[in-house]
């Protein structure tokens, strides 16, 4: 569930100085996943806190490029950073658009370095229809992450490798730049 908040921004000094015909209109929906960072707020004392920013402000780049009809959390777990050692609580997300649901877990931390390519994320991806497009090398189609186990991710998020179906599916993903370029084919070709 969200709500609509409409923003004018204007790129004239002054609101009277734009003309009205120019004001670009921006809804800005307000997520139970907002709420959700409102409330497990992290403190300014943390070494980190700029790395947990980071990643709440890419899931609302991410629900923003996508046109999301709804953001949410469906998970939570801590990371357990690099020295300084921090323990961070950050939510697992799950961003919904009417053709395509993809959940996220993100760790800059100690669990990506369990993994053979220190991949920093888990994206899992429902479709109303499978995707049989290229997929560029992100992620290996043939891995099960079931049997790895992913903490804070709702087990209702954790899907079987591509092969096995490739309307859901969860992936083991290096960097933001490979779970934006799934996300747009992913989501282009549905």
């Amino acid at each position: 569930m969200c709500h609509d908040l409409i923003l004018v921004t204007l790129p004239y000094s002054s609101p009277s100085s734009c003309p009205y015909h120019l004001q670009e209109r921006h809804h800005v929906k307000i997520w139970s996943f907002d709420r959700w960072v409102n409330d497990n707020n992290v403190s300014d004392t943390f070494e980190y806190v700029t790395g947990w920013w980071d990643y709440i402000e890419l899931v609302r780049r991410f629900a923003f490029r996508l046109d999301a009809e709804d953001v949410r959390v469906v998970g939570h777990y801590v990371v357990d950073t690099p020295p300084p050692c921090e323990r961070l609580p950050m939510p697992a997300v799950a961003i919904a658009t009417p053709s395509v649901t993809f959940a996220l877990r993100y760790d800059f931390g100690s669990w990506s370095l369990k993994h053979p390519e220190i991949s920093e994320w888990v994206v899992s991806v429902q479709r109303r229809t499978p995707y049989r497009g290229p997929l560029f090398g992100l992620f290996d189609p043939a891995l099960d992450l079931r049997l790895l186990g992913v903490d804070g991710l709702a087990p209702d998020f954790l899907f079987g490798s591509y092969h096995h179906d490739q309307a859901r599916f969860s992936c083991l993903l290096r960097d933001e730049w490979d779970v934006s370029t799934l996300m747009r084919i992913v989501h282009h070709e549905a």
